[in-house]
């Protein structure tokens, strides 16, 4: 996985003062404002870009994160590890940690945590901390979660930049050293709004499935370039479960079964009686994918906001 780190000439070791034009860059937003913003189609385009082509060069990896549930899960637990590096009084990963991170979000019980994290520990996306009480279970995330986390996170701050102009991912490249921070106070945000772990129904088909949040990405994608839609059906083009199937390595049949869901909510259709062929979605679906995303990329730029102005007081 590459890291895409380009910074301006005079900054490329992170030391001294960050030109204006750059610290102005890290404007925060609530997700009304963002939708109104006249490029916001743009970078929500170019972040689910990226995930999609992060999903295909690393199928196992993206497993992990696949449904909304193991994406809330994954976030809260590197956000604890974050937390733990930066003041290690706090207690590290574990299965008590992390359910208390979710903030009664409702998403996973305690048995549900402990069956996650040991996933994460047999695939090496967390290791156990050596503790002299054998029966608590504690981890620290690996260099390769962090790896993950970081493209993931400058992902949404290049997105952000897209929307308004700003240096957010300069910045982010140029000190390393503040995702710990922001990271923690994003995931904190998303466990906290229950907006995003419970979204909309049109959508919460397809993000609590596997792979569900892809397959989505993929046909929003096609939508109108305008955040102000018609109430007629979007064709967006030849869509078929084989195609999906295919793309995202996922099982054919279970792709065919979120699109006959879909179809019989009235969600999306075919122009033929069969489910392969030229496609259109509802504009419902298209409107409550793009609010939803909306939330998560306002709370990724009022994490970054804190994080710079607490590492970078006036």
């Amino acid at each position: 996985m590459a890291s895409i780190c380009t910074l301006p000439q005079g900054l490329e070791n992170g030391f001294g003062d960050m030109p204006k034009d750059v610290t102005d860059g890290i404007a925060a937003y609530d997700a009304d404002a963002l939708i109104q913003m006249d490029r916001f189609r743009d970078g929500l385009a170019l972040s689910a870009q990226e995930l999609l082509q992060t999903h295909a060069s690393l199928p196992r990896e993206v497993h992990y994160v696949a449904d909304l549930r193991r994406w809330l899960l994954s976030q809260a637990t590197i956000a604890i590890h974050f937390e733990h590096q930066l003041n290690p009084a706090l207690a590290p990963i574990s299965p008590s940690r992390v359910q208390q991170a979710l903030h009664g979000a409702g998403i996973a019980s305690r048995n549900t945590i402990g069956t996650f994290l040991s996933e994460l520990h047999r695939y090496a996306f967390i290791a156990p901390i050596g503790s002299q009480d054998g029966r608590r279970r504690e981890y620290r995330a690996t260099e390769r979660s962090e790896a993950l986390i970081r493209h993931y996170f400058n992902i949404h701050l290049r997105s952000l930049d897209l929307i308004d102009g700003g240096g957010r991912h300069v910045i982010a490249c140029a000190h390393p050293d503040l995702l710990p921070s922001a990271q923690s106070r994003f995931a904190k945000k998303l466990c906290e709004h229950v907006l995003w772990h419970h979204p909309a129904q049109s959508i919460a088909r397809f993000v609590r499935s596997d792979s569900g949040s892809s397959v989505l990405h993929d046909l929003v994608s096609s939508a109108p370039e305008t955040n102000r839609l018609a109430n007629a059906p979007i064709w967006v083009g030849p869509v078929s479960p084989a195609e999906f199937s295919r793309k995202y390595r996922i099982s054919r049949m279970h792709v065919a079964r979120l699109f006959a869901e879909a179809r019989a909510a009235g969600l999306m259709g075919w122009a033929r009686e069969s489910n392969r062929g030229d496609c259109w979605i509802s504009p419902i679906l298209v409107h409550d994918y793009r609010h939803w995303q909306a939330l998560k990329l306002a709370a990724v730029s009022q994490a970054f906001r804190d994080a710079y102005a607490e590492a970078f007081p006036g």
